[in-house]
């Protein structure tokens, strides 16, 4: 990993949030076309990832399916892709676009606990300071205040909250498992279809097959959830190699931001000052995460 990069990291960063934020509003456009969840994360991914294969093949560098590779595959593509696709698929017609988004914010201070759990990061002040801003963020959403439009959607904005818990296994899973000499177009496309193939059965076991098919608003979604998914899982790996996971952390604030646009953008949405007072408590937390490392070296040298 590079610690020393130039400024293409910066322009990669931007591009992932801005194509990663409208995963919410395609999902929820998805959603309202009666797409199955879990039919909706198997194709998404199956396609994304056989496209990837192609480009890798042609690359000549397609994917190893040793222990090693087949692991980070299926553990990365079925909890960061696979599982929160389709459980923010399957939430999303009952929540705005713009809130959504925002668990997004919450991956951080979750992969920061994961990695203390495991004993490959330590426990700082400015660490814990990051998940109770972030915690803080969520309390304005689901207190006594809430400023969700009504209060049903309480219990679909906790389930929600399992899909950054799935991006925070899998962000440490990444740092810890990925092969070095795996490119990152190789392992997109690996993880892509380790995606697949995990949610392939579930689809099944509840009756979810479906096929795309009439180019109707939900397969012009699946369309660009497709695309999203190529494009972004290749920066995501690729910025972590040339930056590192702390970097690649200001991700989850530009993704929000971008999501919250999107869903102006696309559905009309205003959020009111709530949401961006939950916002900011959040941004100030994802802050605080990627300022934690450099702390204690600071002091050390002082």
């Amino acid at each position: 990993m590079n610690k020393s990069f130039g400024f293409l990291p910066y322009v990669m960063l931007v591009a992932a949030a801005i194509f990663y934020g409208s995963l919410f509003s395609l999902n929820k456009i998805a959603a309202e076309a009666s797409w199955p969840p879990v039919s909706y994360a198997f194709w998404t991914s199956l396609f994304a990832g056989a496209i990837l294969y192609l480009i890798a093949l042609l690359r000549k560098e397609p994917p190893q399916w040793s222990w090693p590779h087949l692991r980070v595959y299926f553990i990365i593509g079925g909890l960061g892709i696979g599982f929160s696709t389709s459980l923010l698929t399957y939430v999303a017609p009952n929540l705005p676009a713009g809130v959504l988004t925002m668990v997004l914010a919450l991956s951080p201070p979750f992969t920061y606990l994961i990695s203390v759990a495991i004993r490959i990061d330590r426990l700082y002040i400015l660490g814990v300071l990051g998940i109770l801003f972030g915690l803080g963020g969520v309390a304005i959403l689901v207190g006594p205040t809430a400023v969700l439009p009504t209060a049903d959607m309480v219990g679909w904005f906790l389930l929600s909250l399992l899909a950054p818990l799935c991006f925070a296994t899998a962000n440490v899973a990444a740092a810890v498992l990925r092969p070095l000499e795996a490119t990152s177009v190789t392992m997109a496309a690996g993880i892509l279809l380790g995606s697949a193939i995990i949610v392939a059965p579930f689809m099944f076991a509840f009756d979810q097959w479906s096929t795309p098919g009439g180019m109707g608003a939900g397969d012009w979604a699946l369309t660009g959830s497709i695309v999203v998914n190529c494009v972004v899982v290749i920066l995501f790996l690729e910025i972590i190699r040339l930056a590192g996971p702390t970097f690649f952390a200001q991700f989850n604030y530009l993704a929000v931001v971008a999501g919250i646009g999107w869903g102006a953008l696309i559905f009309g949405e205003r959020l009111g000052i709530g949401v961006w007072l939950a916002l900011a408590l959040m941004a100030v937390g994802i802050i605080l995460m990627a300022l934690k490392e450099r702390w204690p070296a600071k002091a050390n040298s002082d």
